[in-house]
């Protein structure tokens, strides 16, 4: 047996513990007196604590006490949290008044609590502490037997990564899984790679089990690598089995948490080792991180950092399984852990706001069943259905009926260089989750081969102009944003017109060949406008275009499937005259500039569609759940007041 490690202060063991990760042995889960000599109230201590700890002090010195700490199988990062929460209590109580009765320190006033069996009731006893008021406020409990506590940048295996909620930009746009995320950290190594998985991301969706006949495994959501959609997703599967033979199969996170795989769970199933697949949480796709990108993640407030004990997480993972909505998206789990690490204030300034809004939204269209595909298929990202398959799935209980709608029309229709389109009009946005730059979007076709469709955005101006008059003109032409892509070998401004005078003129050249939208190079636009043939609103200048590769998709199969409308021909000229009312973009001018971006997208209403919902219909709403409440009501986000048309609209 190793001979007792000895250590001079509680500080220095806190200190020391943080870089235990990988050393040989367990801390005892023992627990460290909170009070000084000046202050000894009682402490509860289980019987197995009091065989592993002994404290000794000098009432005659101010030297620190001894700790002497023997090996154990336990969590060590239980006797840290002890520690940390030793020093705050220790701290505090030089500042905070207490209502407890000083004894003498030289009795021994420690009571024995058998039920107590890792020693942290003591820290939370009503014996021991009048009121929570004196701990720390980055430690608060559930109960005498969970913990948790902020670690500040401290990242180990076994650690708990919290969605931050402070940084500029927030996952309300992009990758909302990661919003409000209770990423358990697998495995780390600051110099070549950390990988977690989400907690917090049930999924309605299964697996079958190709060696237990009948049986089927619950999904979860750990992360976008290799993830629910990926043709190959990396399976992990935790679990908290205490046999001999589970633990060889497995890997250890920390105390009574360990991962396997999921040919490894089938297999303990199949012994009888396990009783079933509710014996395991079966994560597909993990989070990951390079050299030491977390750590600057973290010094921007992008994350925060928690240690918590093994209990906390396995009854958050065993409520979560039994009945909880996937379209709640965990955000329970978050705000219950955000309160223990004394971030409580945080959390609730950031209820229900727009962040959260999307992540139901996202929890709708990728946990749900029959929302998302099957594991391991590859899914159209624009709809969540796999590719192709659009049109054999609408059955107008599912799918909004103007998409349904739309695609029906499209069916005849051709997209073709001059072809004007406007993102869908359904209640449910298709660019809600991503691409919300195509939300509402007025774009124009302006080349078609057999390889790819190119188009650009006419209606987003930017804040920067293009003055034709040269340096110093306050006459200048707003530059809209036209997609993310230029053409190669080509002018990186793109100059169209839907001028009569100007066609006459043979200023340009029409793109389909016919009355619509003209073309025209930069040098002659210019002239034309120098020589006054011309005038500044006559003119979109467009920067950037978007693709659509012909191999795996199109854009005119984006039209069939309702993601897109194509704009009658004699309503171009009328959505081009509303678009040149635009001026560059500024704080003073961005609601207008919206509202004729908007006008000019309900002029592009073909009128063979139905315009009574259009601008959407009235909704009875009501908060939360109650009377009135109906979950299968996708046009609004769950659990909330809040229409989607307006949320994508936000």
């Amino acid at each position: 047996m190793a001979a007792p490690l000895t250590f001079t202060s509680p500080l220095t063991i806190l200190l020391a513990s943080f870089y235990c990760t990988s050393c040989a042995f367990s801390f005892a889960p023992s627990s460290v007196p909170i009070a000084s000599n000046n202050n000894s109230n009682n402490l509860y201590r289980s019987r197995s604590e009091a065989t592993l700890l002994r404290a000794a002090s000098d009432d005659n010195d101010n030297e620190d006490d001894e700790v002497i700490l023997s090996e154990s199988e336990d969590d060590w990062r239980t006797f840290r949290a002890k520690l940390v929460m030793g020093e705050s209590s220790s701290s505090s109580s030089t500042t905070t008044a207490t209502t407890t009765t000083t004894t003498d320190s030289s009795t021994d006033n420690t009571i024995i609590d058998d039920s107590d069996l890792d020693g942290i009731g003591a820290l939370f006893s009503s014996e021991t502490i009048q009121s929570t008021t004196s701990l720390s406020s980055g430690f608060t409990p559930l109960d005498p037997s969970q913990w948790a506590y902020d670690s500040g940048k401290v990242i180990e295996q076994g650690a708990v990564i919290l969605g931050g909620v402070e940084q500029d930009f927030g996952f309300g746009l992009r990758q909302q899984y990661f919003h409000k995320a209770v990423i358990l950290v697998l495995d780390h190594d600051e110099n070549t790679f950390t990988k977690g998985i989400i907690l917090n991301r049930p999924s309605d969706r299964m697996m079958e089990d190709d060696v237990n006949d009948g049986l089927e495994w619950r999904v979860w959501f750990g992360g976008d690598v290799q993830g629910l959609d990926s043709i190959l997703p990396d399976i992990v599967c935790l679990h908290s089995l205490k046999s001999e033979e589970a633990k060889e199969a497995s890997n250890q996170v920390m105390k009574d948490i360990q991962w396997t795989s999921f040919e490894n769970a089938k297999k303990l199933v199949k012994k009888g080792i396990a009783s079933g697949p509710e014996d395991f949480w079966l994560f597909a796709g993990y989070a990951g991180w390079g050299p030491k990108q977390l750590s600057g993640e973290l010094e921007r407030r992008s994350w925060y950092m928690c240690a918590t004990d093994s209990q906390t997480l396995l009854k958050e993972l065993a409520r979560q399984s039994s009945g909880v909505d996937p379209r709640d998206a965990g955000l329970d789990t978050w705000e219950l852990l955000m309160n223990m690490i004394g971030r409580g204030e945080t959390a609730n300034e950031c209820s229900g706001n727009f962040d959260d809004l999307m992540l139901k939204e996202w929890g709708r269209g990728n946990l749900l069943e029959g929302y998302g595909g099957d594991v391991g298929v590859a899914r159209n990202p624009l709809w969540g259905g796999s590719a192709g398959s659009f049109l054999e799935k609408m059955d107008g209980s599912s799918v909004d009926e103007k998409m349904k709608e739309a695609a029906e029309m499209a069916l005849t229709e051709d997209v073709k260089a001059g072809t004007l389109l406007r993102g869908s009009s359904a209640d449910r946005s298709p660019f809600l989750l991503q691409k919300q730059e195509l939300h509402r979007s007025l774009l124009l076709v302006i080349a078609e081969d057999d390889k790819a469709t190119v188009a650009c955005m006419l209606n987003h101006p930017a804040t920067k102009g293009c003055d034709p008059y040269g340096k110093g003109s306050t006459a200048s032409l707003p530059l809209r944003y036209g997609g993310d892509f230029a053409l190669k070998g080509q002018s990186p401004l793109i100059w169209l017109h839907c001028s009569e005078k100007l066609r006459i003129a043979g200023l340009g050249s029409s793109l389909s060949g016919q009355k619509g939208v003209y073309k025209c190079e930069q040098d002659k636009a210019l002239e034309a406008i120098a020589i006054g043939q011309a005038e500044n609103s006559d003119f979109l200048v467009i920067s950037g275009v978007c693709v659509w590769p012909k191999l795996g998709g199109s854009l005119a199969n984006e039209v069939r499937r309702g993601v897109f409308e194509v704009v009658p021909n004699e309503k171009v000229e009328q959505v081009i005259e509303t678009l040149q009312t635009q001026t560059i973009l500024t704080k003073d001018n961005f609601a207008k500039n919206i509202q004729i971006s908007q006008d000019a997208w309900e002029k592009a209403v073909d009128p063979r569609r139905k315009t009574t919902s259009d601008k959407g219909t009235d909704v009875v709403l009501t908060t939360g759940i109650g009377e009135g409440f109906d979950e299968d009501d996708d046009t609004i986000v769950f659990n909330s007041d809040k229409k989607v048309s307006e949320l994508a609209d936000d």
